[in-house]
Parts: structure tokens; C-alpha cells; sequence
């Protein structure tokens, strides 16, 4: 670990479409640096280290001893997470960890405790967080001026057939589930995070198309320990582009939907208050600018490890609720609010 020194050196693990899209943010931020990259396919890892300037592994663990780093981000498969963490830690190196951030509570709580023995920072990337209209839509809700939030819905569509996406995101150990664990990991975080509230159950029912092992369909309904009820929906229909997340408060309403904008309702009028993000890749140079500053300053990162952790025990009580055709608890330890989140009064 060399946050001491000028410049941080960062390894990234995972070369797909979200590691280029770390790659870039690194670019746009003074003193990072892409140090190297890992994948292990051989010309992947070549090809995007020549772009970056960096060294190329096919081993984690490799990288890890030979690489004098301050910072590493894991893209790999959800299931390799823990492991890749664990190693992380072991060689001093502070972890950005890609959402979802684990596919057990188990493994989440052991990221957790073998990054604060080690002493290096844990963060996860969440990072529709760090977004434009994120911002907007938590201006608005934290001014007051809607009043107390009181439900939220979220709906969420995604292409989820064979050929869309990696084979790995079809294989239910490796992945760690489908659309939920991978896509409604973001609806469930705007749900806890917009609340301002953990959730405490959930009832829910998941389907699966084309004959695959992992879920492509969810509908459930989710009761936050504030009181906040909200609801999701995330399907792979081919159905026009969606994805709006409507807050509901005691006197008005907030609608932040991607391919539209933000909108505000006030006494039945609903006006627009921020047209849809222009460069989803600003997110990632924010998330990235919080995560280099967290680990130089020492001060949490937005979204830590046992908020993480949260949003994982929360897909995980969907799988359980589908099995028990009941309601669930959403279990996996504390997970105290990171800071930034809204708190609203009943």
C-alpha cells in the first residue's frame, strides 16, 4: 500500500465492458494511475494493458506480489469476489469491489473483517450512486420540501437471453442468480438508499425465460424498518427501455428515470427539474474521485463495505421468499446507513 507517496497506482482485475469503463475514468482524474491489469485471458489482459499503459497479468495473485499498489477494483464474475478481496487485503491493498459485491452474507462479512485487520478500505461500486440524476433526485428529497418519503416503486427492464451478456451471467453459482443479483442489486440500493431505511422483509416472486437456470423476471414488495413500503419490478421482456425509480412523499413526488430525465410533482403539476444523464462514464470517474480520496484521507467511501452487504442480504431474501412463497426477514448482520443517505421521519 502506497498512499503515502504521490500518485495512486491502481490494478484492476476484469477486463469487460465495466473495466474499460474504469480504465477511462482513470484517465480523467490527475495522479491516478492504471498500473496493470489482470484477466485470465492472456490477449484481453494484453490488449487492455497497451491501452492503459500497464502491466499484464492472467493471476490475481500475481499482480497482487509483484505490484507495488495503493488501490485495486475487482470487475471478475460475482462468485470470485470474496476470494479476490480476501487476497487483496492480505497484500495491503485498498478494494473497490463491483457490485454485487459478494453472492453470500458470508462472504461479504468476511471481506469486511479481513479488510479492517488489514487496514485497508472497502468500498463498493454502486455506482449509480455517483450519477447526475442521483444527485438531483437526493437534492430534492433532502431539502424537505416533498415532505417525508413514503413509498418508492422501481421498475427496471434488461436484456437477459443467451448471448446478451458473458456466459458466466447464466450460470446460477457463478453469477450468484440473475436479473436480481445482477441489475436489481441498483433498484434495490435506490429503494434503501432514497428511503433512507435498511429493508426489513420482502415478499417477491422471480420466473425465469428461455429455459434458463437463472431468474430473468422479479416482482416483490419491500418493508423498510422506517416504514417506508416500496415496491420492484425487473423484467427482460422486450419491452421499450425502462428504468425510473418514482419516490412518493407526503407532499409531492420525485420521477428519476433514465431515458427521461427527473421530474417533480406539486399539487397534481409535474414539472422537469434535469434531463437524463448525458455520460453514464462521469459516474464512474466519481465513484473512482471518491474511492482514491477515501483511501488517502482515511474517511469512509460512500458506499462501505456493510452497505454492501445490505443490498446482498436484501437479493438474498427475494430467493428465499420465492422458495417460501412468504414473506422474508432480510438478514446478514447490521449494516449501519453509509453517509449520505436520507433520513425520513415517519
Amino acid at each position: 500500500m502506497r498512499t503515502n507517496e504521490p500518485g495512486f497506482r491502481l490494478g484492476i482485475i476484469g477486463t469487460g465492458i465495466v473495466g474499460a469503463l474504469h480504465v477511462q475514468a482513470a484517465r480523467a482524474l490527475p495522479g491516478v494511475t492504471v498500473a496493470a491489469v489482470c484477466d485470465i485471458r492472456a490477449d484481453a489482459a494484453r490488449a487492455m494493458a497497451q491501452q492503459a499503459g500497464a502491466a499484464a497479468y492472467t493471476r490475481h495473485e500475481d499482480m497482487l506480489a509483484r505490484e507495488p499498489l495503493d488501490g485495486v477494483i475487482i470487475t471478475a464474475p460475482h462468485a470470485l469476489h470474496a476470494q479476490m478481496t480476501l487476497a487483496a487485503a492480505e497484500a495491503g491493498v485498498h478494494v473497490l469491489v463491483e457490485k454485487p459485491m459478494a453472492t453470500s452474507v458470508a462472504d461479504c462479512t468476511a471481506m469486511i473483517e479481513a479488510c479492517d485487520t488489514a487496514g485497508v478500505l472497502l468500498a463498493v461500486g454502486h455506482v449509480v450512486r455517483f450519477g447526475a440524476g442521483a444527485r438531483r433526485t437526493e437534492a430534492v428529497l433532502r431539502s424537505g420540501e416533498l415532505g417525508p418519503v413514503r413509498a418508492i416503486a422501481h421498475r427496471r427492464t434488461s436484456h437477459y437471453a443467451k448471448g446478451s451478456r458473458p456466459d458466466w451471467f447464466f450460470d446460477p453459482v457463478m453469477a450468484g442468480g440473475g436479473i436480481v443479483m445482477n441489475v436489481g442489486t441498483h433498484g434495490l440500493d435506490r429503494i434503501q438508499w432514497l428511503a433512507g431505511s435498511a429493508a426489513e422483509t420482502v415478499h417477491a416472486h422471480t420466473w425465469s425465460r428461455g429455459g434458463l437456470e437463472i431468474e430473468t423476471d422479479a416482482v416483490g414488495l419491500v418493508d423498510l424498518t422506517n416504514g417506508v413500503k416500496a415496491s420492484f419490478h425487473l423484467t427482460s421482456a422486450p419491452v421499450p427501455y425502462t428504468d425510473e425509480t418514482v419516490v412518493l412523499c407526503e407532499q409531492g413526488s420525485v420521477r428519476w428515470s433514465a431515458p427521461e430525465g427527473i421530474w417533480v410533482s406539486r399539487g397534481g403539476a409535474e414539472t422537469p427539474l434535469a434531463p437524463p444523464d448525458e455520460e453514464p462514464a462521469d459516474a464512474f470517474t466519481a465513484q473512482l474521485a471518491d474511492f482514491t480520496e477515501a483511501c488517502r484521507t482515511g474517511r469512509p467511501p460512500v458506499v462501505d463495505g456493510r452497505y454492501g452487504r445490505s443490498v446482498v442480504a436484501t437479493v438474498l431474501a427475494v430467493y428465499e421468499s420465492e422458495l417460501s412463497g412468504r414473506p422474508e426477514s432480510v438478514t446478514g448482520g447490521p449494516h449501519p446507513l453509509p453517509g449520505g443517505l436520507l433520513r425520513n421521519s415517519a
